[in-house]
């Protein structure tokens, strides 16, 4: 009896190191499976199920937080949650086949992650900042009166004269999106009201004056700085020196009908601000002041400072 005893003991023995030496693959568990995070810089780090959120996950380093899919040991890659992965060889030990936890693989695609798009661009919000410029523009003039003497010294004259018009016309370049250069062409007309010579007041379109005007054309170098806001609506002052074909006309005058051209040294100054309506396109609203700071007549004797006001409105394009 005793030997049968023996044997069955022998028996069990032989069965429990069987199941010892079974493959591992029967102790590890299904409900704590391998895992894939995946960043948006494409770093992948393969983990078990059971370690995520035990430990801090510095996903700035990577560009934010990650996503989680299966993972498949059996291929070089991965596979989406809810597919079933393909078979792992069994010859191969499931030790040698896991990555650990700090395991870091190539990144993936670009194509499979979703880029953000950029903000758009002041130059695609509002045109080009540098580049050649177009400017025109309109608006009412005022010119002050002119004061001086006549030819030989001893009649003060002073010219009066109405509300007028002004057109400019200025191409130019942005060098930088604070600084522009330019030249500018302007006409300016003023119709007279009245001329006081000797103390006597003549009228215009009266028999003993006449009609007659004040025709400006100055040709100005213009620079223009302008401050870099961020939005459409941007501050701007200018100045520039050039010279003025200037044209005082009058039909009949005290002393006879009287036409004068002159070239006058002239300078200007601007103040603004421009108002983006379109990529590439602002609207401009202005105020100019031209001086002629030693106007000369001919035939007349010294004149005091000429001073011309200008408000317009006017269109900018920007290539």
């Amino acid at each position: 009896m005793y030997k049968y005893v023996i044997t069955i003991i022998a028996v069990l023995a032989t069965a429990a190191g069987s199941i010892q030496a079974a493959d591992p693959v029967a102790t590890i568990s299904t409900n704590d499976p391998m895992v894939m995070k995946i960043y948006p810089d494409g770093t992948k780090i393969i983990v078990r199920w059971s370690e995520i959120g035990k430990a801090v996950d510095n996903g700035m380093k990577h560009g934010g937080s990650p996503r989680i899919i299966a993972y498949d040991p059996g291929k070089e890659g991965i596979v989406p949650i809810g597919q079933t992965p393909s078979a792992q060889p069994a010859s191969e030990p499931v030790s040698s086949r896991l990555p650990t936890s700090s395991s870091v693989v190539a990144p993936e695609s670009t194509k499979s992650i979703e880029a953000t798009p950029a903000p758009m661009s002041d130059t695609e919000s509002y045109g080009p900042e540098e580049g050649f410029v177009l400017r025109s523009a309109v608006g009412a003039s005022f010119q002050q009166p002119l004061s001086g003497t006549s030819g030989s010294g001893r009649t003060y004259n002073k010219f009066v004269f109405q509300p007028g018009i002004r057109f400019d016309l200025e191409p130019g370049y942005n060098v930088t999106d604070w600084f522009r250069a330019g030249l500018e062409t302007s006409f300016i007309y003023n119709q007279l009201h009245s001329i006081s010579s000797g103390g006597s007041m003549f009228y215009n379109g009266a028999n003993n004056l006449g009609n007659g005007g004040f025709y400006q054309v100055p040709v100005l170098a213009n620079v223009t700085f302008t401050y870099p806001s961020e939005g459409p609506i941007r501050g701007y002052l200018g100045g520039g020196i050039g010279a003025a074909w200037d044209i005082l006309q009058v039909s009949s005058a005290p002393r006879g009908a009287y036409t004068s051209y002159q070239w006058n040294f002239v300078w200007e100054v601007t103040a603004g601000f421009t108002y983006n309506v379109m990529p590439g396109l602002d609207l401009d609203l202005a105020y100019k002041l031209l001086s002629t700071p030693n106007p000369n007549f001919q035939g007349e004797g010294h004149y005091q400072a000429s001073f011309n006001h200008t408000a317009e409105l006017g269109l900018v394009w920007r290539f």
